[in-house]
């Protein structure tokens, strides 16, 4: 159901403040010229303590069925694989280079479900959504680290013999997804944490939002401008992602005879721009790195109208 002029408009007053964090980060950057440092340590400090802090209470907290999610894991698992498959198929139609294959592939699945997905949903939702939002993270976190970083580890002829290994290492060392799993376990045993503790968890928690926001937006402003006629392929491929995909995982679950309210999260997740990992793993696999940097940027101001419209959409 697809709501009104005024429901659009108090959804985007919803969000708003949290596009205000990251664009008023962003001039702060732009003009203050922030140091490097400090996007550094508020990026570390939420991808290895703050997200997974918050992923593990959350799930530690609820006790999740497999089988009543068997329908989420599996729609959003789906979705991923039709992604990394439009992905060859769209590289194949443009006849693009290799590493311009390679960028589109992984940009593809990367969309920003953690660092901007989860401040987005709690806001429209309450800390109520987090488990769903966590388990949605986790399919897509190892889908990403296992075709995904694993076809790009295959794609270098050098390390087509280590591809299992560097997929057993990137699961071992990734702190949202330990989070996931420990989460889960507690859980699902219902192992009682100390209130001490939880309250502890709920502290860090509380910080989280507020940091991702000003990472993505310290991000933004070291982003140079450049040419015009260079944000071209950057504006097609940020609108071709931000409208098809959203819109294939609304539809086909419709196709599948499911109501989309029953996948609102997922689907307002696969509406989130492009996320911050793939620049940080350009220079390692050879990615176009200016591509990347703009899309992030241009994605995410787009996601301004965009969200709004999936929200709605969704109800």
């Amino acid at each position: 159901m697809i709501y009104n002029e005024n429901q659009l408009v108090q959804i985007f007053i919803i969000i708003a403040p949290l596009f205000l964090i990251i664009f008023a980060s962003a001039l702060l950057q732009k003009f203050k010229n922030i140091g490097d440092e400090w996007s550094k340590v508020l990026n570390e400090f939420a991808l290895k303590i703050g997200l997974p802090i918050l992923i593990f209470s959350a799930l530690a907290k609820t006790s999740l069925s497999f089988k009543a999610e068997a329908p989420l894991i599996i729609a959003n698992s789906l979705f991923l694989f039709l992604s990394f498959v439009l992905a060859v198929i769209v590289g194949k139609i443009l006849r693009l280079n290799k590493q311009m294959f390679l960028t589109l592939f992984i940009c593809f699945v990367f969309g920003n479900v953690a660092y901007l997905g989860v401040p987005v949903l709690t806001a429209l939702s309450g800390v109520q959504i987090l488990p769903t939002v966590s388990l949605i993270i986790a399919i897509y976190l190892f889908w990403l680290f296992t075709i995904g970083i694993g076809y790009l580890d295959y794609s270098l002829d050098k390390n087509k013999k280590d591809v299992a290994k560097n997929i057993l290492k990137n699961f071992t060392k990734n702190p949202l997804l330990l989070a996931v799993i420990f989460g889960l376990l507690i859980g699902s045993f219902k192992i009682a944490i100390p209130a001490i503790v939880l309250k502890s968890l709920d502290m860090i928690s509380a910080s989280v939002t507020p940091t991702v926001l000003v990472v993505i937006g310290l991000f933004i402003g070291t982003s140079k401008v450049g040419k015009l006629s260079e944000w071209i392929p950057v504006l097609l491929f940020s609108l071709f992602t931000l409208a098809l995909f959203p819109a294939g995982f609304y539809f086909g679950v419709k196709f599948f005879g499911f109501a989309p309210s029953q996948f609102s999260s997922s689907i307002i997740e696969a509406a989130m721009p492009l996320a911050i990992t793939p620049f940080a793993l350009a220079d390692k696999y050879n990615l176009h790195k200016t591509f990347i940097a703009r899309s992030i940027v241009l994605s995410t101001i787009l996601s301004v109208v965009s969200l709004p419209f999936w929200i709605s959409v969704v109800g």
